[in-house]
């Protein structure tokens, strides 16, 4: 009976857990399959899977771009150096800075980033100074 009990308990558990997963899927930067981000769109990036880190990028520096324009300009980006994570501030419920720490070429810096909820998905915000810090 103890068993049953346990066993019932950690089934409802995990299902709650796995409900509120994808409640907030890609609606806040650190939902995005138990990473964030910058993290889930280098991940695409690495995969070649341009098309799919479309509607995670919004701004200035991809809105007036078609669709074969983002993407060609997602192809010529580099963006294979490792990162981690170093910071989280909501501004607001629909906006976020992270900052990152990366090594390239033995130098440590740190990076800003701003994201936005656009209709309820969360975007990466891209001007031409966040394409750079990004994409070096």
């Amino acid at each position: 009976m103890k068993l049953f009990i346990t066993s019932s308990l950690t089934l409802i558990l995990s299902l709650s857990m796995l409900a509120q997963s994808h409640d907030c899927l890609f609606k806040n930067p650190l939902c995005f399959y138990n990473s964030d981000i910058l993290s889930y769109l280098q991940v695409l990036h690495k995969n070649q899977q341009y098309e799919q880190m479309l509607p995670y990028l919004c701004g200035p520096a991809v809105d007036n771009l078609n669709k074969q324009q983002k993407i060609n300009k997602l192809e010529d980006a580099p963006f294979g150096y490792q990162m981690k994570r170093a910071g989280v501030k909501e501004i607001s419920k629909s906006e976020w800075n992270l900052t990152y720490s990366r090594t390239i070429m033995g130098t440590q810096e740190n990076f800003k980033i701003s994201c936005l909820l656009k209709q309820d998905k969360c975007c990466l915000y891209l001007d031409e100074k966040a394409w750079k810090a990004i994409f070096r």
